[in-house]
């Protein structure tokens, strides 16, 4: 069984996380069709940085996955040795 600060860090996490997929999905979703001069449009960013965003994350963390498992071969091809 998991401690008791386990969890907090799950409940946390998975209150965060589905805060922020909630706050995406309006944003991508619902706000293209509510009207420009609506005061919804003041907590929500351009419509065109929502593709963006998530591209250039996923670009950082697939570059940091390769990278780490790039350079974990290359450590393990000289152990070999």
């Amino acid at each position: 069984m998991g401690t008791g600060i386990d969890k907090l860090i799950g409940t946390v996490g998975f209150f965060v996380s589905s805060s922020l997929f909630i706050y995406y999905t309006v944003w991508v979703l619902l706000m293209p069709f509510v009207d420009d001069g609506h005061f919804l449009h003041n907590y929500f960013p351009n419509s065109r940085h929502a593709i963006r965003i998530p591209l250039v994350i996923m670009i950082l963390t697939l570059t940091i996955i390769f990278t780490f498992l790039g350079t974990v071969m290359v450590k393990s091809k000289h152990s070999r040795k």
